[in-house]
């Protein structure tokens, strides 16, 4: 029932309660001889006893269940408001619509819920999809079929862009180089083709005149779109590069051990059995043969040592250096005296079998130098000219100070060395093509580079095959301390 009837029905109660009983009193009589007191008593409960039941009535029709409501609201529970829907007027239809719309609300509020923990879940994964993305070390596109950049990261320099501007919704052609987009486009079409990823690498040429090494990756996505990601290979490359290096570096080192092997087997045969041959020759005939023969015996001996010692001091020398422990060990020294002092030597033990010219300049010639280094460049250099010289010339020798270095020449008139075998004159167990029948190990030369490299000097090598050869040799006259770990390997 509608509330206007209830109080309609109330409003005829009121209406019984004050109207009926006055006719009543009117039609008997009653009225006319009740006191006044009494008559304003009774009119006075009568009004008392409508504004109770107007009271209430009100209380319980409305503002009780308007309270209920308000309760239910502030509490956002239907429990306050579950009787209320049974009632048929406008309160009740408030209670049902209470009740619906709780829970739609409670619906509402787990929907709200499960979107909110949904979203948390996308923040997460894009966060941490962001943070994998800055992790990587260089740059990754998301491109669409139309070359649109929908995605990308790059470094905080992008050495490949061709603007500073933002990549994002731009054409990769008008971003990145043109040889790139070419790689690209290829590679889109390989994977088209194939359904297999593709890798291609490039080189970039930087503002500053270096270049760069990359290495591109691009794949498919399951939106559409294509996957690049390029990074900088350049320390990778030239790692590489250094592993090749090494590697033919101990190649080349495994072929000189062999060389180096075979050599010494045979270059100490050779006087090993001229040792053993002329002893057993003095061993048998030594009281046969006269003092003279004897003599030349011994000096065939003697000879067969000195090449096996010279030998020895070659391979020593080398070992050293392989081993990191060739230095040099500087000492104040005259260059003049020094030179003179060992040209004699030489001449004493006939080692060398030509005349020498030695021309020497006067003045100052104190130098601060390696004397044993020193002594090794010129005997092997002397020991080529005496070797390769044409006995009716002598050998030139000239020594002159001049700009702080001592300058050395050394002249002969020999066979010469061919064009073809300067490139590799200074490398161990080279030797000339037209020095097949001539003894040596092939070691001279590159010893005498390496320790004219340890005293820092340098050597000049002027030949005319069948006319001569000049070495020209300049030693710094206050040479600094070097290791073979400060220069660069020649074995």
């Amino acid at each position: 029932m509608k509330i206007q009837y209830k109080f309609l029905i109330i409003f005829l109660v009121a209406f019984a309660i004050t109207i009926v009983p006055n006719l009543f009193l009117f039609k008997n009589g009653i009225i006319a001889w009740l006191p006044n007191y009494v008559w304003t008593s009774i009119s006075i409960a009568r009004f008392i006893l409508l504004i109770g039941l107007f009271v209430v009535v009100t209380h319980y029709w409305i503002v009780k269940p308007l309270n209920r409501i308000a309760r239910s609201l502030s509490l956002e529970d239907t429990e306050p408001v579950k009787n209320l829907s049974r009632r048929r007027d406008e309160i009740g239809k408030i209670g049902q619509l209470l009740e619906r719309f709780f829970v739609q609300q409670k619906e509402l509020n787990h929907v709200i819920k499960e979107k909110s923990l949904a979203l948390e879940s996308v923040a997460l994964a894009e966060a941490k999809s962001r943070a994998l993305l800055n992790a990587i070390p260089g740059f990754l596109f998301l491109i669409n079929p139309a070359g649109i950049i929908t995605d990308y990261n790059a470094p905080d320099q992008p050495e490949l862009f061709l603007s500073p501007d933002k990549p994002l919704g731009k054409n990769i052609k008008n971003i990145l180089p043109f040889h790139i987009i070419t790689s690209y486009q290829k590679a889109i079409k390989e994977l088209v083709s194939l359904n297999k990823i593709q890798v291609f690498e490039f080189t970039h040429h930087l503002p500053d005149g270096s270049e760069n090494a990359y290495e591109a990756t691009v794949s498919d996505t399951e939106i559409g779109d294509y996957l690049v990601s390029i990074r900088n290979i350049t320390t990778r490359k030239e790692a590489e590069l250094e592993v090749s290096r090494i590697l033919s570096k101990q190649q080349e080192l495994n072929k000189l051990k062999s060389r180096f092997i075979s050599l010494v087997s045979h270059e100490f045969r050779t006087p090993l059995s001229a040792i053993s041959s002329n002893i057993q020759l003095l061993s048998k005939y030594q009281e046969k043969w006269p003092a003279e023969k004897k003599a030349v015996v011994i000096k065939r001996v003697q000879k067969a040592i000195s090449i096996m010692i010279t030998l020895l001091e070659e391979v020593t020398l080398i070992s050293k250096d392989q081993s990191g422990i060739l230095s040099v060990n500087l000492e104040p020294l005259r260059i003049n005296e020094f030179i003179h002092d060992l040209i004699e030597e030489i001449r004493k033990s006939n080692e060398l079998p030509v005349s020498l010219e030695l021309k020497i300049e006067d003045g100052e010639d104190y130098i601060n130098s390696d004397k044993e280094l020193l002594r090794q460049i010129l005997l092997h250099l002397l020991s080529n000219a005496g070797k390769f010289n044409q006995e009716e010339k002598p050998v030139g020798v000239s020594v002159a100070l001049e700009n702080n270095h001592v300058e050395i020449l050394i002249t002969d008139h020999g066979i010469g060395i061919p064009e073809s075998d300067m490139e590799g004159l200074f490398q161990p167990f080279h030797r000339g093509s037209n020095s097949d029948e001539m003894p040596g190990s092939g070691l001279g030369m590159s010893i005498v580079k390496r320790c004219i490299d340890l005293l820092h000097g340098s050597i000049r090598v002027n030949s005319t095959v069948n006319l001569g050869t000049t070495i020209e040799v300049r030693i710094p006259v206050n040479t600094t301390k070097t290791t073979m770990y400060e220069q660069d390997l020649n074995y």
